[in-house]
C-alpha cells in the first residue's frame, strides 16, 4: 500500500513539472497505467492468499505463496523485461526482485488473513 501512496504522490506531482503539455499527458496516463496495474497486483494477491494460504501449514506457505506471487506478477514481469537481451542482467535482476517482493507481500497477507480468522474465533 506504501508503494502505491509514493506512486500517486509522484504522479500527482513530478509529472506535470517535469513535462511539457504533450509529454505530460504521456507520462501521467504511462504512471496511471503503473498505478492501476500495482493496484491489480495487491488485488490478486488477497484474492489468490486467501483461496490458498489460509489453511496451510508454516513450511507449505513459501512455496504456495510463490506460486501465488508468479501468477500475480505476469504482466509487471513482462513489463520490466520487455524489450531485454537474454544478456541484459539489469532488467532481469530487477524483475527477480520484484518476484521476491510480491513472494513477500503473499506470505503477510497470509498471516494478516490467519490473524484475522483468530481473532474473530472465540
Amino acid at each position: 500500500m506504501y508503494r502505491i501512496a509514493l506512486l500517486c504522490t509522484f504522479a500527482l506531482t513530478a509529472s506535470p513539472t517535469l513535462a511539457g503539455d504533450k509529454l505530460k499527458d504521456q507520462e501521467t496516463d504511462r504512471l496511471l497505467q503503473i498505478l492501476r496495474d500495482e493496484i491489480e497486483r495487491e488485488d490478486c494477491l488477497w484474492r489468490e492468499s486467501l483461496a490458498r494460504l489460509t489453511d496451510q501449514p508454516s513450511d507449505e506457505q513459501q512455496k504456495i505463496a510463490g506460486l501465488v506471487a508468479h501468477f500475480c506478477s505476469q504482466k509487471h514481469r513482462e513489463r520490466i523485461v520487455q524489450g531485454a537481451t537474454t544478456e541484459d542482467l539489469v532488467r532481469h535482476e530487477v524483475a527477480q526482485y520484484d518476484q521476491l517482493w510480491a513472494q513477500e507481500r503473499a506470505i503477510a497477507i497470509g498471516w494478516q488473513i490467519r490473524e484475522l480468522k483468530q481473532r474473530r474465533l472465540p
